[in-house]
């Protein structure tokens, strides 16, 4: 299993709108370029945020984007279901019926929602503020 770069995509521009967009709003290609995200897929996504209520959009010339709510509200749950709107391992964990030997609750299925709970426990105990916080003091990011 592996997170799809647009997750990844999701995380960075909320992670850049966090270390420089407190108090101003940020263009679109300052955040496309810093983050080296092509500029029409940053564009989707920063529709999807604003969709899901995590960014707003300012038109105009001197429009760009803003976090909607502080930087400490927002977490990596957040950032997954902006792609991913249901957080779902294996199919069966969320439809017993789905399990195509039609065992329902057997330990394996037990064993995925285990894992998947304590993943979706994992996304919402870390915010935005807290990694940026983090990427200043280990200087691994901008």
């Amino acid at each position: 299993m592996r997170i799809k770069n647009e997750i990844e995509y999701v995380m960075r521009i909320l992670l850049y709108l966090t270390k420089y967009g407190e108090n101003r709003i940020v263009p679109s290609n300052e955040i496309s370029e810093a983050e080296d995200i092509p500029h029409l897929f940053s564009l989707r996504i920063l529709k999807k945020l604003e969709k899901a209520g995590l960014v707003k959009i300012f038109k105009g010339a001197k429009g760009g984007y803003q976090l909607t709510k502080p930087s400490e509200e927002i977490t990596l749950r957040d950032a997954v279901e902006t792609i991913e709107p249901i957080i779902c391992i294996k199919d069966c964990v969320n439809d017993p019926g789905s399990c195509n030997l039609r065992r329902g609750n057997c330990a394996l299925h037990r064993a995925f929602g285990d894992i998947q709970r304590e993943f979706i426990k994992k996304l919402e105990s870390r915010n935005f503020k807290e990694l940026a916080e983090e990427t200043y003091s280990e200087g691994t990011c901008r």
